[in-house]
């Protein structure tokens, strides 16, 4: 007679699931979206637009800032790339200047989609890139050379990088954008990318 019960609540318990199950596996996919709109809907952030180009210098509130390359690093995860952008930054004022990868960069993709940086693309950098330093602040009279990393879908060739050079200060009224083409993506230059070795001694 247990035995029987038991059947029985297994047998409802199968018929009560049936439709959910035929509905879920009918059901289109619903599909995930990492892209943000935090800057684009604010008509008060990057109203003023500087354009420049790769590897071309420009002066933004006693900022000089220059992209000297694009750089695909080869590692991929989860149908992502790992880019980097090597930039240069100048601190022509004698101020310290507060500045970093998150508040200061981001990628406009060519759909009007943004992307911030990714904490995935940092450590990565600290662990296979040599002299990979976060940017965190530039010192009064100081320079900052290295390395911002995203994460991208791996079909993207094309996108802008937008850079605000906000100084101590969090105004975003002015942006400089520079537009990227595929050309203008390159491969891990020699040294960039640790050695198997030197990334086991680090490691060690």
């Amino acid at each position: 007679m247990k035995n029987f019960r038991m059947a029985a609540l297994f047998l409802t318990a199968v018929i009560a699931l049936t439709p959910a199950i035929s509905c879920r596996a009918n059901a289109k996919p619903v599909e995930e979206s990492s892209s943000i709109s935090l800057y684009a809907d604010n008509p008060e952030i990057g109203k003023n637009k500087i354009d420049v180009s790769v590897n071309e210098d420009t002066n933004l509130n006693n900022t000089s800032y220059k992209i000297n390359s694009i750089i695909d690093s080869g590692k991929r995860s989860e149908n992502l790339k790992y880019i980097y952008l090597d930039v240069t930054i100048k601190n022509d004022s004698d101020k310290d200047y507060d500045l970093n990868s998150l508040n200061n960069f981001y990628l406009i993709m060519d759909d009007g989609s943004e992307t911030l940086t990714d904490v995935r693309a940092d450590i990565y950098g600290k662990q296979y890139i040599n002299n990979y330093e976060q940017l965190l602040s530039v010192p009064a009279g100081g320079e900052y050379n290295g390395y911002i990393g995203f994460l991208i879908d791996e079909d993207i060739n094309t996108f802008t990088v937008g850079f605000f050079a906000t100084a101590d200060s969090n105004d975003k009224s002015s942006v400089v954008l520079c537009k990227v083409t595929k050309d203008d993506i390159i491969s891990p230059p020699d040294g960039m990318i640790k050695s198997p070795e030197e990334t086991q001694t680090a490691e060690n």
